[in-house]
């Protein structure tokens, strides 16, 4: 087996393994399910995505010509991180919006209201956020997200990452080769020398491009503070993705790191549409267990 197929083969893994340890396969779709009633839509307030990782580089997230000098490197960092929260609160807005599931409530609101309470930060939100949250917005949802990867990936994902890589691999390689132990023991060596740019520090690894994005999103019911929605995403490599922009746009990073962004924010999107959480199931949830079991 030559490297390319190796790495074919890798890729294919990388994919399953990483969608099965997500548990984020998507093999039941939100369209497959009917729309709830009206009366039984909850009213979501979306609040800003916070950035997980710190940025500290620009080149490191867009394509940059030239020096950049020091003074002005900070001030073009946070811009574009803040451009990346706004963009990740965005696409989950409009994914959720392409269903008739949730009533949303408009960002613009949203963002008046957390002005008017004094609120700077939504990564973690106390009770009595969230009851002037729930009070002045009428939310019946509070759905929070943050950007835990952006480009690269932290050493714990790397390891589990090439662990679950190096795993399936050698199990469909053994079953192809009869359990050839210079060929599993070879790719093993090829994931080694190849994981770098797939899961660290984003690349280019046979002309595929690699650029990493994890997205982490909480659905919170604002009238006990109990998270009753949770989900990540990871998306890590382009191919079809990158055919949505004119070729010259193709090789820049923040392009490249977009179109990530875009598909992991639009599967936790698709995940939170298919969670069933209508206003009757919140009610239930809130029950004691043994009026639950009455019910």
């Amino acid at each position: 087996m030559n490297a390319r197929n190796v790495f074919r083969a890798s890729v294919c893994v990388i994919t399953l393994g990483a969608g099965l340890s997500l548990a984020a396969c998507g093999w039941f779709k939100s369209d497959l399910k009917p729309d709830p009633p009206p009366a039984d839509r909850p009213r979501v307030a979306m609040l800003p995505f916070d950035m997980g990782i710190e940025i500290t580089s620009l080149s490191s997230i867009q394509s940059v010509n030239g020096v950049l000098k020091s003074e002005e490197e900070p001030q073009l960092v946070e811009q574009a991180v803040k451009q990346v929260r706004e963009d990740a609160r965005r696409l989950m807005y409009e994914r959720l919006a392409n269903k008739q599931s949730f009533e949303l409530i408009p960002s613009e609101e949203t963002d008046r209201a957390l002005e008017e309470l004094g609120m700077t930060t939504t990564e973690t939100l106390a009770p009595e956020h969230l009851s002037r949250l729930r009070t002045r917005l009428g939310a019946d949802l509070l759905v929070t997200g943050i950007v835990q990867d952006y480009g690269k990936v932290r050493w714990q994902w790397l390891a589990a990452g090439m662990l679950a890589d190096m795993t399936w691999e050698s199990i469909a390689l053994g079953l192809a080769t009869s359990w050839n132990p210079a060929v599993i023991f070879g790719n093993v060596g090829f994931e080694l020398l190849t994981s770098t740019p797939v899961w660290f520090g984003g690349g280019y690894l046979f002309g595929v491009a690699f650029r990493p994005v994890r997205v982490e999103a909480s659905a919170v019911d604002p009238i006990d503070g109990d998270t009753v929605w949770h989900d990540t995403e990871i998306a890590i490599y382009l191919w079809g993705r990158l055919k949505e922009v004119p070729e010259e746009e193709r090789k820049k990073k923040e392009v490249q790191l977009g179109l990530n962004l875009k598909k992991a924010v639009e599967d936790l999107g698709e995940s939170l549409l298919d969670s069933g959480l209508t206003l009757p199931a919140l009610r239930i949830r809130r029950l004691p267990v043994q009026d639950v079991v009455a019910f």
